[in-house]
């Protein structure tokens, strides 16, 4: 894709029989700085980084990738929670030799949470950007449900995809100053391809189907009461929101 990382530079990495498309910038001198793993959002690729991985990788090692099916990594099912988690904790293994502080927005948030569940030893700090981290509002996000349906959300995708991809950025970016043109271009590019889009899809409905059949058991009896998760055991955690995410 046109859109680059600097100062990382990009290549190819397999891990767990995934090829990733990673960025990894390395500090011009030696250092003892935790390395960073940037785990991007839905519909947006590793570039949404563009002006944070700049300031980070001054000190530290900095790995941004694309997730896996997304950007230009490969499109390989399946992509529910704990195998995609599985995946990009062994892309982190791949890399750095330690821990790394994860920040994840969006699906990437969501991704950096149960990272943090399933290898806690792997996790120093962790910062989520606009992720759910308790409960999902469904209200609040009525495309997860939609993007789960059979069939209709391809057959949108088909006939007009890229006005798609575009809405869903006008109504979720709601900064000063607008995106530029450039990089919602680049966005729209990046999810025009049939097979990127079915790969997206596939992360609400890994996600949405098997939650909605829950939801279905649960009305259909009374539900026991369920144990509280256990916290995550990280250093320190962080959780960002905009106070204008719609």
């Amino acid at each position: 894709m046109s859109q680059t990382l600097a100062p990382a530079t990009d290549r190819y990495v397999a891990a767990e029989g995934v090829r990733f498309h990673l960025w990894r910038s390395d500090p011009a001198a030696p250092s003892s700085a935790t390395p960073t793993l940037l785990l991007h959002g839905v519909p947006q690729t590793a570039v949404m980084w563009r002006d944070v991985l700049p300031v980070l990788a001054a000190d530290r090692v900095v790995l941004a990738p694309d997730l896996k099916g997304l950007g230009d990594s490969e499109v390989r099912g399946p992509y529910d929670v704990p195998t995609l988690a599985g995946e990009l904790a062994a892309l982190v293994l791949h890399e750095v030799d330690g821990q790394v502080d994860i920040v994840g927005h969006d699906w990437g948030g969501v991704l950096a949470l149960a990272i943090a569940r399933l290898r806690p030893d792997l996790v120093r700090r962790l910062v989520i950007i606009n992720a759910p981290y308790r409960d999902l509002k469904w209200h609040r996000a009525p495309h997860i449900a939609g993007f789960a349906l059979p069939a209709a959300p391809e057959a949108v995708f088909r006939l007009s995809g890229e006005r798609v991809i575009r809405t869903m950025l006008r109504t979720g970016w709601r900064s000063e100053p607008a995106l530029p043109d450039d990089i919602a271009d680049h966005y729209a590019a990046a999810y025009a391809e049939p097979h990127r889009t079915a790969a997206m899809l596939g992360y609400y409905r890994a996600f949405a189907r098997p939650a909605a059949a829950r939801a279905l058991r649960g009305a259909r009896r009374r539900r026991p009461a369920t144990k509280a998760r256990a916290p995550i055991s990280v250093q320190r955690s962080l959780v960002l929101w905009g106070a204008a995410d719609p």
